[in-house]
């Protein structure tokens, strides 16, 4: 399947904070040592209805080295012990970042990003990059850019569609 990629990146000066507090509580906290399963429960509960499947590809070995790594770190989103959603740093960049489907559209998006920009340079980034593309929810790219990042580089690219990899596990569209 050919989907489009747009690459990002944030310096902090042109951070424009705009995430406005959550109209409910919701807690982050930093998984230290995720487990494989844990990891792959959590990846695969935010990332499923946007055919995420990167990390579904890597050994169960592979994701251990890659969640022990000393620039490696996941914060975990919860409302009253629920799953809201993570982001991810794999050094400088934001590796994964989303929400469960049950709280989109209740604001919290922008709200988490700020939190993961803020962390990323309490990190000691200089310049945060991400990715976007065409397969994630629609207003993604839009909220990126309300928080500062600019587009450097577009490009399409031809991947596996995890549809047919796993039928029994990815529908389409999210539900």
């Amino acid at each position: 399947m050919q989907i489009a990629i747009k690459h990002l990146e944030l310096v902090k000066l042109a951070w424009m904070e705009p995430g406005k507090p959550p109209p409910m509580p919701i807690e982050i906290a930093q998984e230290f040592n995720p487990t494989v399963p844990f990891y792959r429960e959590l990846y695969d509960r935010v990332g499923r209805p946007w055919l995420w499947f990167e990390r579904r590809l890597l050994s169960d070995e592979d994701l251990a080295r890659l969640l022990a790594g000393p620039r490696h770190e996941v914060r975990v989103a919860r409302h009253n012990g629920e799953l809201v959603g993570f982001f991810e740093f794999e050094d400088n960049e934001i590796a994964f970042f989303g929400l469960t489907l049950g709280y989109l559209g209740r604001h919290i998006g922008p709200w988490l990003l700020d939190r993961a920009i803020a962390r990323a340079f309490e990190r000691g980034s200089t310049k945060i990059v991400l990715n976007t593309n065409s397969l994630d929810h629609p207003k993604a790219l839009n909220i990126y850019r309300r928080a500062g990042f600019r587009v450097v580089r577009a490009e399409a690219r031809d991947l596996p569609d995890p549809r047919v990899l796993w039928p029994d596990i990815y529908r389409w569209p999210p539900k």
